[in-house]
């Protein structure tokens, strides 16, 4: 049996990453994190299949979980309210959403990203 993707949410407002947690908990397993040093920790020490990383954090920068990550192989989605802060890092390989995003629109980015096949829900068709 496959095990459930993991996502590590790495947001330090707990309200979005409480609604974001509710909201992917249904198909994924979701691990929440409000620093870089306690994101760092979390990919150092579980076995995470996608970051979602917001591009403003306390205790350091978003880069330190960008290369983090890359060096594990976990892909990242990254997320930010600031449409000009994207224009910065859109012209690489990164995906990216723009808040405030439907949960519909996030779920969308993370599915396509996870790099992990999702089982599909009882009675789903193909």
């Amino acid at each position: 049996m496959a095990r459930t993707p993991r996502i590590l949410v790495v947001e330090d407002q707990a309200l979005v990453a409480g609604i974001i947690s509710d909201a992917l908990s249904d198909t994924y397993e979701v691990i929440c994190a409000q620093t870089v040093p306690d994101a760092v920790e979390h990919l150092l020490g579980s076995d995470i299949d996608l970051v979602l990383l917001d591009c403003v954090l306390p205790g350091g920068t978003m880069w330190q979980v960008v290369l983090e990550s890359d060096r594990l192989g976990v892909p990242v989605v990254l997320m930010t309210g600031d449409p000009s802060q994207m224009k910065e890092v859109a012209g690489g390989p990164r995906p990216h959403i723009l808040k405030p995003f439907s949960i519909a629109e996030l779920i969308d980015v993370i599915d396509a990203n996870v790099g992990v096949s999702v089982p599909a829900a009882p009675g789903a068709r193909a």
